[in-house]
């Protein structure tokens, strides 16, 4: 059930993927603008695109936070601490993410919309910002350590595990450091794509155990 979970909110975080592009990195992504003022401005103009990124995001969100804390239990039942510890991480990663996509779909758009709404604006897309960043963070850290053995689950299928290794890394130094000021935001957003693609195949390798 783990596995089948784990898979559904895969392909549910690469549909919100794209739907996170098209909506644009000034509207909808950490650091994507270069100010409140143009990421407010931008906002109405993504709307569409933002309320489609959260409504497929949030109840992916939940099918990904379940699956993995059942692929957590499979591990622990294995012995395996490190990749039980990923997949805890994942799932932690996963609530914080239903909070993001809901902050972009219902509430970004909404506090952008309103006469004088600046500072609102600014406060909530500051949130918004650092939570979409730690819970990359979170994710980065968690995939990699899924992935940390190669004689763990994932590297039965050595490209998946490199996969969730290369995309695991880029979520954790991207995200390490836009929270520290350097540069590295862009990378981000792509990091968590890269993530949801080596999710599907992670999730087909344990489709035979959880």
């Amino acid at each position: 059930m783990g596995a089948l979970l784990y898979g559904i909110g895969a392909v549910g975080l690469v549909a919100t993927c794209v739907f996170y592009v098209l909506a644009g990195p000034e509207a909808a992504l950490p650091g994507g603008a270069s100010s409140t003022a143009q990421a407010m401005a931008a906002t109405p103009h993504a709307t569409g695109w933002m309320r489609l990124a959260g409504l497929a995001g949030m109840p992916s969100d939940v099918f990904l936070a379940v699956g993995t804390l059942l692929l957590a239990s499979c591990e622990y039942r294995r012995g395996a601490t490190a990749a039980m510890a990923g997949w805890l991480a994942l799932a932690i990663a996963s609530a914080l993410f239903i909070v993001v996509d809901a902050t972009v779909a219902m509430v970004l758009p909404l506090s952008a919309s309103q006469t004088g709404g600046e500072a609102a604006y600014a406060g909530l897309r500051a949130l918004f910002d650092v939570l979409f960043t730690i819970g990359a963070w979170t994710a980065g850290g968690g995939a990699l350590l899924a992935a940390w053995r190669t004689d763990g689950v994932l590297f039965r299928k050595p490209a998946v595990g490199w996969a969730m290794r290369v995309a695991g890394t880029v979520c954790l130094l991207s995200a390490t450091a836009h929270l520290v000021g350097l540069p590295g935001a862009q990378l981000i957003g792509p990091g968590i794509a890269l993530l949801a693609l080596a999710s599907g195949g992670a999730a087909m390798i344990y489709a035979g155990d959880c």
